[in-house]
């Protein structure tokens, strides 16, 4: 998945302008809601021949609500292989957690070998009357790259330097705003991000979530 593609483009977006939802009212002001979420198993760019995402929820709408998509295997020839995909992306009581799962992930793209029998990704957005918060978790388990096991730290963007480019590890971009009468909240999770200089951007596990909240006076 580009970081200039369009699910990273609505994570940036303002979210308020999206759409609103009216939520009970607290101290005499009444909040307006707004969720954004998505999540995918699998974004693939390859010599810009292949370019595609798999298993993808699309966007949540701004009202919230429940999207989610699961696939048995899939089987790129030469390219990737997955099993057992799941998406899904909910949103609802000034919340969104977004989530996708994969496994016996094998990659072979622009002469890197990657492979991982369980690759997860969790992001969660939550807006409450006085701030906004994100977190996001993945879990990576028996990663091999070009047939080296590779150490998890479980710190966000571990990065492992490739002759070619590079693969970042529990890749993470958040943004949170908290101002008088609103607040907003996004988080991106990727659990594995491939890029090859000019000839790969692979993405495997991606989960996105973003809510907003703008307090007004409640009508007379």
């Amino acid at each position: 998945m580009r970081l200039d593609g369009p699910l990273f483009s609505r994570m940036l977006a303002p979210a308020f302008l999206a759409g609103c939802l009216l939520s009970q009212p607290r101290d005499g002001m009444a909040q307006q809601i707004t969720y954004s979420g998505e999540a995918l198993v699998a974004s693939v760019d390859v010599l810009g021949v292949i370019n595609t995402s798999l298993s993808d929820t699309g966007p949540l709408p701004a009202s919230g609500g429940s999207l989610s998509t699961q696939l048995a295997n899939l089987d790129l020839p030469g390219l990737l292989t997955l099993q057992l995909l799941s998406a899904s992306t909910n949103g609802e009581n000034n919340q969104t957690n977004s989530q996708a799962s994969v496994v016996n992930v094998t990659l072979n793209a622009a002469g890197v070998y990657i492979q991982a029998s369980v690759l997860t990704s969790n992001a969660v957005a939550f807006c409450s009357s006085s701030n906004a918060t994100v977190s996001g978790t993945s879990n990576i388990a028996a990663l091999t790259v070009n047939g080296r096991s590779i150490k998890i730290t479980g710190s966000p963007n571990q990065t492992i330097p490739l002759l070619v480019g590079s693969l970042i590890i529990n890749e993470q971009i958040s943004s949170v705003v908290n101002a008088v009468n609103f607040s907003s909240a996004d988080m991106l999770v990727n659990a594995l991000h491939l890029k090859v200089n000019g000839l790969a951007n692979v993405v495997i596990s991606s989960s996105h979530a973003g809510v907003s909240c703008t307090s007004a006076p409640l009508l007379e």
